[in-house]
Order: structure tokens, then sequence, then C-alpha cells
């Protein structure tokens, strides 16, 4: 992609785009948190789709009074 964003995302390079040690990514995965492929030969990848919609579901609702919570 002209931007400098990838089509597919492995491991390790999904887990650096969300800020998240590979195997946080992981424990999330086989918990069901996020979406992902997985290759006939077994490996796992991400779609920039999938990663923002994972970053979406873990966005924390801003407060009524505006402020940050404590």
């Amino acid at each position: 992609m002209a931007d400098g964003l990838m089509d597919e995302y492995n491991e390790a390079s999904a887990a650096s785009y969300l800020g998240l040690s590979a195997r946080t990514l992981r424990r999330y995965r086989l918990m069901g948190r996020i979406g992902h492929h997985r290759s006939p030969g077994g490996r796992i990848s991400y779609t920039l789709d999938q990663l923002i919609d994972f970053q979406l579901s873990t966005r924390v609702a801003p407060s009524q009074d505006g402020a940050a919570a404590a």
C-alpha cells in the first residue's frame, strides 16, 4: 500500500501495530477477542480491518464530565 500500511500482518507485526506484546496478542487470539486467519501451513495473520476492529472494540468511552478517570 502507498501509505505504508500492509494488507496482512504476522503476529509480531500485528502486536507492534497494536502496541501489545506478541504474547498478549496470542492470548487475545486464543480467547477469541481478535479475528485472524490461519494459512493451510498453520501461519497466523491479521488483516488491517481485523486490527482496527480490535482497536475499536477495546476503546474506553470518555466519562460524562469529560475529565480523565483517576
